[in-house]
């Protein structure tokens, strides 16, 4: 007999906190958030390494997309509180944000450390972060073929990690990821462009996708009005 079979309140507390991490992401701020970075990065080393724009406009660009995606990595939490505070909150309410698993070993692997039996766990930055093992193997591996696989491994990585997340990616929503690197092979770009490709995919990637998730959860859930004081007659 499971334990959860044995004691329903822990059944009951492991669905209340898978709902709560799948909350977490039902707005696209934490895609869009990690996504820009991405973005900005691949555009401008692409556009650097295709001699479009001067070198001080793709430092400078690339600067502040590198500060950018650092100041997510330690201080995704806060950006997006700050965020949600503003645009989800407000709409459907507060729910403790998810925390990050513990790693088999014991440690922890990021700050947080959820309780035993609480489900209201992530793994989606580790996911995501998928698309600097591209970027590395592309450093490698930079021929035409380089980005194509690439991509296919972080299509793999990102589906097998999200498979136990409250929000699971399907092989139809990660598909776009491997599709889009198998077509970057009909390029004829030099080897220091196509390692920006990976960065350019997975920022376009992630923010679609929380671009898409956010209009859908704002069109279901509108601001509500606010309170008319009472009248006083």
């Amino acid at each position: 007999m499971s334990e959860d079979t044995q004691n329903p309140a822990a059944g009951q507390a492991d669905s209340a906190g898978r709902r709560a991490a799948a909350y977490w992401f039902s707005d696209g701020l934490p895609e869009i958030v990690l996504g820009l970075p991405y973005l900005i990065w691949g555009a401008a080393g692409l556009a650097w390494s295709l001699d479009i724009g001067s070198y001080r406009a793709f430092f400078a660009v690339t600067m502040v997309a590198m500060c950018g995606f650092f100041a997510v990595y330690f201080g995704d939490r806060k950006i997006l509180d700050f965020l949600k505070a503003r645009v989800t909150y407000p709409r459907t309410g507060y729910v403790r944000p998810p925390a990050i698993p513990e790693s088999p070993s014991g440690g922890a692997t990021g700050t947080a450390n959820p309780k035993p039996r609480d489900r209201n766990v992530t793994l989606f930055r580790d996911s995501a972060y998928t698309f600097f093992v591209a970027f590395a193997i592309v450093l490698w591996a930079d021929g035409r073929w380089g980005v194509p696989v690439a991509m296919t491994i972080a299509t793999v990585l990102i589906y097998v990690l999200s498979r136990h997340e409250a929000r699971p990616y399907s092989w139809w929503t990660v598909s776009p990821i491997a599709l889009a690197g198998w077509a970057t092979a009909c390029l004829d770009l030099p080897p220091k462009s196509r390692q920006f490709l990976p960065l350019l995919i997975g920022g376009a990637w992630l923010l679609a996708r929380g671009t898409w998730t956010l209009i859908r959860y704002l069109r279901a859930h509108p601001r509500p009005a606010p309170l008319e004081p009472l009248s006083h007659e």
